[in-house]
């Protein structure tokens, strides 16, 4: 779990019990009762990837209030900002305890420019004029030895590398090799492609050539089927690191 001090800012981030700070989007807010008849708030928020979250505020807490005075109090507004610090969470809930509170300036918080760089992409694909994420983005071009190393496999089979066939291997491994704009905007690096990766990738391949070997070089549509094959069955570079770092 991310350090206390900073707020959590992607729900599965949430992962051991403690109290915890979070920074997102305010989705929802309703007055609610108990069946113990204890009033409370519950807030359903959002975080960069579009996952929900509820947040129970109880009566006992100095920040609870009926909605529309707590909303009118922090200055919140729906599909806002909102921080609230020092929730409970118990491994599947998270609620106020007497610490509780909320913030009410936000907009003022150093995490804030992230939080509309990350909920414009969420809302509108947007990408932030960064040049240290663009940079991040160029990276891309660096992924040109595995589209060769592929292009070389099918062209041994006595595949014809046509334009269609070459613009397919690209699209494949563009969208399998990109990190994510999410990240990137985090302050994630773009992965590079790594020699482990590049050996996963070739070998589904070669399991998915035998399939189509004896029409793979004589029907136009076959390597098309079989990239397109590939493009479901193949894990992307970040699943696949991630999946690499856990073994680890």
């Amino acid at each position: 779990m991310p350090d206390k001090k900073e707020p959590i800012v992607f729900f599965r981030d949430l992962t051991e019990p403690g109290n915890v700070n979070i920074f997102a989007t305010l989705k929802d807010a309703k007055d609610l009762v108990a069946k113990n008849k204890k009033s409370y708030l519950r807030l359903v928020l959002t975080d960069p990837y579009g996952k929900n979250l509820s947040v129970q505020i109880w009566s006992n807490n100095e920040i609870y209030a009926p909605v529309n005075m707590f909303m009118r109090k922090n200055l919140l507004h729906l599909n806002g900002p909102i921080h609230l610090i020092d929730l409970s969470f118990d491994g599947e809930y998270v609620g106020s305890n007497m610490k509780t509170k909320i913030d009410a300036i936000p907009t003022q918080h150093q995490i804030y420019e992230k939080y509309v760089n990350l909920n414009n992409y969420r809302l509108l694909k947007t990408i932030p004029e960064d040049p240290k994420l663009l940079g991040e983005i160029s990276k891309l071009l660096k992924t040109k030895p595995l589209i060769e190393a592929i292009l070389a496999k099918l062209k041994d089979e006595g595949v014809a590398i046509t334009e269609e066939l070459f613009w397919e291997v690209i699209k494949l491994i563009c969208d399998k090799t990109y990190t994510g704009t999410i990240h990137l905007i985090s302050g994630n690096p773009q992965l590079e492609v790594t020699p482990q990766y590049t050996s996963y990738v070739l070998k589904q391949l070669e399991i998915l050539m035998i399939a189509f070997e004896k029409n793979i070089a004589n029907e136009r549509i076959a390597p098309i089927i079989l990239l397109r094959r590939l493009q479901k069955d193949l894990v992307s570079l970040y699943d696949f690191t991630e999946f690499q770092s856990k073994k680890e």
